[in-house]
């Protein structure tokens, strides 16, 4: 009886297996199993359609501006300074701070006319990269301030800060030979004497080339 029972369960097994095998090699007949997909070819422009010499040329120019002046890059240069700029505290205003907490300090918009032909763009004021405040003058309506800007070179006031704040340039040199300011810095041991880093690196539109840092004379 035990070895009918045996033989019995052999024959359902090798039923069961034989069903499976039919099933399987039934056309159309999808398995459950993922599959990976294939990749896909890379995109090749075609020979003589001008695409080549674009491409060429669009490798030529991201190269050149991003690994100026050395010609070397290192993709671990970008995860650095993005680390290093995590850890910057964030100087945004905070959520729910109105426009009416802040108080235009200037230089005021003047009447740009541009060129002859050249675009109109009527009142404006050119970007501000950087300020710096000398740290000896204190008193409210006396404070002497540096304003770095893209192309109008480096302006200072002397009765910071409020809405009647004045300004005047103190780059108008032809021996200048930009005046487009990234960066200032007013030396600590003597306060009327400030450095300015030149040039203007900018990716979302025109960047402006440097000419090293200038040195002021000691401003009166």
């Amino acid at each position: 009886m035990k070895r009918r029972q045996i033989v019995s369960a052999w024959v359902v097994a090798l039923i069961a297996i034989g069903v499976a095998a039919v099933v399987l090699a039934v056309p159309g007949h999808h398995s459950t199993k993922a599959t990976a997909p294939s990749s896909a070819a890379a995109y090749m422009p075609e020979p003589g359609n001008g695409e080549g010499e674009q491409f060429g040329a669009m490798d030529t120019y991201w190269n050149d501006r991003l690994t100026y002046p050395t010609g070397h890059f290192n993709p671990a240069w970008l995860r650095a300074a993005k680390a290093q700029d995590a850890r910057i505290a964030s100087r945004r205003p905070r959520v729910g701070q109105s426009g009416a907490s802040w108080t235009s300090l200037g230089p005021r918009p003047e009447r740009m006319t541009g060129c002859t032909n050249c675009y109109d763009y009527g009142f404006t004021e050119g970007r501000i990269n950087a300020m710096v405040v000398d740290p000896t003058t204190t008193t409210q309506g006396s404070i002497v301030a540096y304003a770095a800007t893209v192309g109008g070179g480096v302006w200072k006031t002397t009765n910071c800060c409020s809405n009647s704040t004045s300004w005047s340039v103190t780059t108008d040199d032809p021996l200048i030979s930009t005046l487009a300011i990234d960066t200032l810095s007013i030396d600590p041991q003597s306060h009327n004497t400030v450095f300015a880093g030149t040039g203007d690196l900018n990716y979302g539109s025109f960047s402006m080339g440097s000419q090293g840092i200038l040195k002021s004379a000691e401003f009166p």
